[in-house]
């Protein structure tokens, strides 16, 4: 309820909230214009196909599979693709389409769970910055740009080794990976926050809010924090195939999880000895790695088009 003033407490003004239909009006409205820029973008349209079929054949792994992936058969010992195993079966007989796609699973789920934890780190962090600027713009950003001065590989390097050297495995091998992807990623996500919110912080409606007495808090993280989505997004997404090639690269060089743990890395630095007698046990980790990094390069670069103006305007 608000009264007006020039009216001394006589005109009362109800103000409702939006009723349950008209919220999913408004969702449904979004999702139809979210869908036909989408289509307009034939990068992102590709990627988003090409995604949503990786997720799909990824979650449908116990359906489409009836093979453990970690259980040998030494009587299936390097057979090549055929009716039974379809991508044929690796050094201990153990299926190769079944390994792809549960270590797929733990790859995918790894790597968002990094992203998210990137941006639970950075988020905060750059909107506070940006919005309160001076010297606590000034401390954050010094020891934002020390991290990013940091190479990320050697810190990847680093608590993988202690996380071997401690017998950390399974989950908790997975734990590291993803705080130490997380860690390296939540300078870029403070340094995007920042930016973003530097622009929006002088614009028309912040000014209202604060003249209604908003606090800082709800200003900075409610009003000013969704209008900086956008720049995240698309970061986010290129740097989820970023995070899987990772993955996959410290697996390759022995500093993934132990075996027989299904993983496209391990899986393909173990196909070295027989790439010149049996590719097929090298081509389709390979395949796999290629695919999901290039699905997440063309939505990432297409929601680059979609989102910010600027790359439409050139």
């Amino acid at each position: 309820m608000l009264q007006d003033p020039g009216d001394r407490g006589e005109k009362i003004v109800e103000i409702q909230a939006p009723t349950v239909s008209e919220s999913l009006a408004k969702t449904r409205v979004w999702l139809t214009d979210a869908f036909d820029e989408l289509y307009k973008s034939k990068t992102a349209l590709a990627g988003a196909v090409m995604l949503a079929t990786l997720i799909i054949i990824l979650f449908c792994a116990p359906v489409l599979t009836e093979y453990n992936p970690i259980k040998p058969d030494y009587s299936a010992f390097l057979n090549p693709p055929s009716a039974d195993h379809i991508f044929g079966t690796d050094r201990f007989g153990r299926d190769i389409f079944s390994r792809v796609l549960w270590g797929g699973r733990r790859l995918v789920m790894i790597a968002f769970a990094a992203v998210a934890f990137g941006l639970v780190l950075g988020i905060p962090v750059g909107i506070l910055s940006g919005y309160y600027g001076g010297y606590i713009d000034a401390l954050a950003m010094r020891v934002v740009d020390g991290l990013l001065a940091f190479p990320g590989i050697l810190l990847y390097l680093l608590l993988v080794t202690l996380a071997r050297e401690w017998h950390l495995e399974g989950f908790w091998n997975d734990l590291i990976l993803v705080f130490a992807l997380g860690f390296a990623f939540s300078p870029e996500a403070a340094r995007l926050s920042r930016g973003a919110v530097l622009t929006e912080k002088h614009k028309e409606y912040v000014e209202a809010s604060h003249n209604t007495g908003e606090s800082d808090f709800y200003i900075a993280f409610r009003q000013i924090g969704p209008n900086c989505v956008s720049p995240l997004i698309v970061e986010s997404t290129v740097r989820l195939g970023y995070a899987i090639l990772i993955i996959a690269a410290l697996a390759f060089l022995g500093l993934g999880s132990a075996p027989p743990t299904p993983d496209w890395g391990a899986d393909l630095s173990s196909a070295r000895d027989h790439m010149e007698t049996n590719p097929y046990v090298a081509i389709f980790p390979g395949l796999a790695i290629c695919y999901t990094v290039l699905a997440f390069n063309l939505f990432g670069d297409g929601l680059r088009d979609i989102l910010d103006p600027r790359v439409v305007e050139r």
